[in-house]
């Protein structure tokens, strides 16, 4: 092949990106200002009116190899700025260089308060300067509109610190949670952008660009396929490249919104469930995507992650006709939580757990915040039982784990059977073991349970130990306490050497997760039943609303 012509165009990609004017005209973007909105929690839409997401695949790597299945356009400066078309079938190549990491203040999140909140929002401030700690408030999120529907994705974060560096914030997140029991997250704020050189090769010559450089088929149904440490993967939409936060390659997925959800129901359910509770993951997952717009990543390059953290995406790879099915026959289809004063919504925050264990928790006993009036606890039953309609608690505790209770996720089938009653002990050697990890206090002399929520999870315990004590609230905390019990839904006992001291603890259980929102046990069970995907959802979801968005 004659390689000149490349490099004439190559070159003339170049001298157009480097003499751009220094001012930009309202209809000429910058680098800087196309790299502003790349971070900027807002998203563009495909020509069929569908949000097109920006998701990060791939991190702190220095290259990558990547190709397509038909031709490319790579765009330095954007879709509406010189292109250069190559031939994606073969190898190309891009690399990093002089990569220099972003600024950064890195908050711990100790509270997170609904937008508008303001009584709320003083109480939380006023019971942490009680404590010695001032809180600075962030707000994310923010007002997005799509298919003529306006929602609102607001939240305020409460937190402290404001460290330039994160294993300062990580350190101060643990001595929370040593002190007061609390589970933390974190809070990025960006002050710089990351920045480094870019070099694409493998295309008759080389292009180099600074900070990020777009990729798209040259056909709306093109996909490309990156190199990952976890293998080959394949992709929609299309390509940015740029730096991340430490100054290393980040690759991103420019993906339409039904195409995300495609890749990640597979991840998230039994692909042989029935197709009314597929159709039901489906629309949470749908939520899940379009809720985190703007609240989570706002340091980062993309909207979302494609690791647990959001949701698992690995892209076509994980794909599966009958939840492709369940996607497409719920096009769309968003659950929201009905209109404000102001006319705008607020999608609904769809947490799902493995097994409720026959009765789901209130979200604000599993995590703390705002009780969310859909993510109310409830029983997993088709009617009610009679002892239990009132919840789950001390007084009854032990005859709910030993009833045979007609709940939903009482089953044998999609890994029922394990996990809606279980039992386990532990020697309290671990239990020593997994403290210390929070705080040192002693040989442990008694543990008392001192609060459950409606549906029976422990929410608050005490550890009383020869030096000193530690209280743990909400329920993973506690979990994890115990080497990682299925659920905080148990009741216990505790086996005493001759002295007294605890030597072991029997454990009866119910469930298995945090058992907020839908049971996806209970929801394929129901769909079993014959139960439509909007009874499922309404079931698990307090006074929602569908809603087909586009």
């Amino acid at each position: 092949m004659d390689r000149t012509p490349w490099r004439i165009i190559l070159l003339i990609v170049l001298v157009a990106a480097a003499t751009l004017p220094l001012v930009a005209s309202p209809r000429e973007m910058t680098t800087a200002d196309r790299l502003a909105i790349l971070y900027s929690p807002q998203f563009n839409f495909t020509r069929e009116g569908e949000p097109l997401i920006h998701v990060g695949v791939l991190d702190g790597v220095s290259s990558v190899e990547f190709s397509s299945d038909g031709p490319l356009k790579v765009l330095p400066l954007g879709d509406d700025g010189p292109e250069l078309l190559v031939d994606g079938r073969r190898k190309l190549t891009m690399e990093i260089e002089d990569g220099q990491a972003g600024r950064y203040r890195h908050w711990v999140v100790v509270e997170r308060v609904p937008y508008g909140q303001r009584a709320q929002m003083e109480r939380a401030v006023d019971g942490w300067v009680q404590r010695g700690y001032l809180l600075t408030p962030h707000e994310v999120g923010g007002l997005f509109a799509v298919g003529g529907r306006r929602f609102d994705s607001r939240v305020v974060l409460l937190g402290v610190g404001g460290f330039p560096e994160r294993a300062d914030a990580l350190e101060l997140a643990d001595r929370l949670s040593d002190r007061f029991g609390i589970e933390t997250e974190q809070h990025v704020e960006l002050l710089e952008h990351s920045s480094g050189t870019l070099r694409l090769s493998g295309i008759g010559g080389e292009l180099i660009h600074k900070d990020v450089i777009w990729i798209s088929g040259q056909a709306p149904d093109q996909t490309f396929s990156v190199k990952t440490p976890k293998g080959e993967r394949r992709f929609k939409g299309g390509l940015v490249f740029t730096v991340d936060h430490a100054g290393m390659l980040s690759v991103v997925n420019a993906v339409p919104a039904e195409a995300l959800v495609k890749g990640v129901v597979p991840s998230e359910v039994y692909t042989s469930a029935p197709m009314e509770s597929l159709k039901a993951q489906a629309i949470a997952a749908r939520g899940e995507v379009l809720s985190y717009l703007g609240v989570r990543h706002l340091a980062d390059p993309f909207l979302i992650c494609s690791d647990v953290h959001c949701q698992v995406y690995s892209g076509l790879s994980n794909e599966n006709p009958r939840t492709n099915e369940a996607v497409e026959q719920t096009r769309g289809e968003v659950m929201f939580e009905g209109a404000s004063l102001s006319g705008d919504w607020r999608i609904v925050d769809a947490r799902y757990s493995s097994s409720c264990g026959g009765h789901t928790e209130h979200n604000d006993l599993v995590w703390g915040g705002h009780a969310e009036p859909y993510l109310r606890g409830r029983l997993d039953l088709d009617k009610g039982s009679g002892e239990f309609d009132q919840g789950v608690n001390d007084r009854n505790i032990d005859r709910w784990l030993n009833a045979n209770v007609k709940s939903w996720c009482n089953t044998a089938s999609f890994g029922g059977k394990n996990t809606f009653r279980w039992k386990r002990s532990i020697d309290v050697g671990d239990l020593e073991e997994h403290l210390d990890h929070h705080k040192h206090i002693g040989r442990i002399k008694n543990v008392e349970i001192l609060e459950r929520g409606v549906s029976g999870r422990v929410t608050r315990m005490r550890f009383v130990g020869e030096s000193d004590q530690l209280e743990l609230n909400r329920e993973l905390a506690i979990r994890r306490a115990f080497g990682g019990l299925r659920s905080s839904m148990f009741s216990m006992e505790i086996e005493r050497d001759s002295k007294g001291y605890p030597r072991r603890f029997d454990f009866v259980g119910g469930g298995f997760g945090h058992g907020s929102g839908m049971c996806q046990t209970g929801a394929m069970m129901m769909g079993q039943a014959g139960k439509p995907y909007d009874a499922i959802l309404s079931h698990y979801y307090k006074d929602i609303r569908l809603q087909r968005l586009y």
